[in-house]
């Protein structure tokens, strides 16, 4: 197939296997030239984004997820990495309404999106937002060995032992790899 006709998805597709492996500038390019034939693709707009942030380029991340917020101000990942990066510049009320836009929008069930939300939160030192993140995602996810231990690590930030120690261990009778 030339690389005429590949689909924003397919560059995205491209994209997320070169991320994956730790390629993000490789990853970069191939979303700056999707971008530059597919310029209203949110995909790549948020792909983008995270390379950046991944790069630690946070100006640069902000703009791709504000650009990706502007094309659909609903997007559920745009608005999450719109929140993570605006953490990076102390802009934490910011942040906080658009992770409460997104459990608001009923995706407090979607368990890797509020471990995002979560360890963004936690990164930036905000455990009692992190705790409520983390506490949803354990519980609408009880098999969930990394919503488990996240909730553990938190719980011990915020000086409760006992009940971090339980998260911990339930944690490991999940997973025990």
């Amino acid at each position: 197939m030339s690389e005429l006709f590949l689909s924003s998805e397919e560059y995205d597709e491209r994209a997320h296997q070169l991320y994956s492996k730790g390629d993000y500038h490789g990853a970069l390019e191939v979303l700056k030239e999707g971008l530059s034939r597919y310029p209203q693709a949110v995909d790549l707009c948020v792909g983008l984004g995270y390379a950046r942030l991944a790069r630690e380029e946070y100006a640069w991340a902000r703009h791709a997820f504000e650009r990706a917020v502007l094309l659909d101000e609903a997007h559920e990942d745009a608005l999450v990495g719109l929140g993570e990066t605006l953490l990076r510049f102390g802009e934490h009320r910011q942040a906080l309404r658009l992770f409460d836009r997104v459990v608001s929008m009923g995706l407090d069930d979607d368990v890797e999106l509020m471990l995002t939300i979560g360890r963004a939160l936690y990164g930036a030192a905000l455990y009692t937002d992190c705790y409520d993140i983390f506490s949803k995602a354990a519980a609408s996810r009880p098999d969930s060995a990394d919503a488990a231990a996240a909730l553990g690590y938190t719980l011990h930030r915020l000086g409760d032992e006992v009940r971090a120690g339980r998260q911990v261990r339930r944690a490991l009778r999940l997973n025990p790899d």
